[in-house]
């Protein structure tokens, strides 16, 4: 059973200064007073100060295509699902169509919406013309253009988009594996297992040697571990299942996958503990998806392998009862259903 987590960084980039020198006094210097104040409100996370100083910076400057970028960035960062802040993005372009930060956040925003059209529009005007121009947050914007790509089929332009942004990552040695984990998980849907784990490792040994980051790396295991599976490497695949696991005891699809392969090695009582560590956590799935079922369903197959007939049975019906069409199909087989 694959779970993906197609997890990524969104990187807010922050305006720190002001585009131009303004010869006037008075209400443009003070809009800039208000527009640095505001800043630094939002690098503090002091968000409705930061809203305050930056609307009255807009207020003296109503063309003030920073002031909008940052206004939207605060409006994202209360609430990722207010049109304000992709309101205020579109003003920062309509003053500033050169603004690179304006376009990435406003992908941003379309990104998380799952308005995968739009964010690919923006994200890719956010792109500069030439390696030269580059900054360090384009490699999240390719990265995020990656995972469009990925979820649209398009798997070439997918890993073209991942590998700028591993070259970015490279070239301005940044602390971001974002686009290793996900042309990883790319490597994965197409069968090659070898270049998969290369990029998990990638991420795992990022974070093993982080020293002050707290972040639930277990997907990258969990994922490292169903590519050693599916290259019949079981031990290797049980090792990286309990890494994952070791991370985040409630991985309850680590648990399932640790036990289907125990299964399959013939270590019945190791698969049973596994499967009831799964029916001991909450199934945050819908049923017909849980791991709940499966682990029903595993349970039946080791007590069937026993010779526990009316165990086996009860538990097959259980697995359907959740909604387990493999269960199903086996109780009509029985004719049982």
């Amino acid at each position: 059973m694959k779970k993906n987590f197609l997890k990524r960084w969104v990187m807010i980039t922050i305006i720190a200064s002001f585009a131009g020198i303004w010869p006037e006094i008075g209400a443009a210097q003070d809009a800039v007073t208000y527009f640095q104040i505001g800043t630094e409100h939002l690098r503090l996370g002091e968000l409705d100060e930061a809203l305050t100083a930056l609307t009255q910076a807009i207020n003296l400057k109503s063309d003030y295509a920073a002031a909008y970028n940052n206004r939207g960035l605060t409006y994202y960062e209360k609430d990722a699902n207010d049109t304000r802040a992709r309101d205020d993005y579109l003003m920062a372009i309509q003053h500033d169509p050169t603004n690179e930060e304006a376009k990435n956040n406003l992908g941003i925003f379309y990104f998380k919406q799952g308005d995968y059209a739009n964010a690919k529009i923006y994200y890719t005007a956010a792109l500069p013309a030439s390696q030269a121009q580059e900054k360090p947050y384009h490699a999240d914007v390719y990265n995020n253009l990656g995972i469009i790509y990925a979820k649209e089929g398009m798997i070439i332009n997918a890993e073209d988009a991942y590998n700028n942004a591993i070259r970015i990552t490279t070239t301005k040695n940044l602390d971001y594996t974002n686009a290793y984990y996900n042309r990883g998980n790319l490597y994965y849907e197409q069968k090659k297992y070898d270049q998969a784990i290369a990029d998990y490792t990638v991420t795992i040994d990022f974070f093993k040697s982080a020293k002050d980051m707290d972040y639930d790396y277990s997907d990258a295991y969990y994922n490292r571990g169903l590519c050693y599976f599916n290259k019949n490497q079981y031990d290797q695949a049980i090792a990286e299942y309990q890494e994952a696991i070791n991370i985040n005891p409630s991985f309850i699809w680590a648990h399932y996958s640790k036990g289907y392969v125990h299964f399959l090695k013939g270590e019945y009582s190791q698969a049973l503990a596994e499967f009831q560590q799964v029916l001991n956590l909450p199934d945050d799935f819908r049923a017909k998806e849980g791991a709940h079922s499966y682990a029903q369903l595993g349970m039946g197959l080791v007590y069937h392998k026993q010779g526990h007939y009316e165990q086996s049975l009860e538990k097959v019906k259980a697995s359907c009862s959740l909604g387990n069409a493999s269960a199903c199909n086996t109780l009509k087989d029985l004719g049982q259903l």
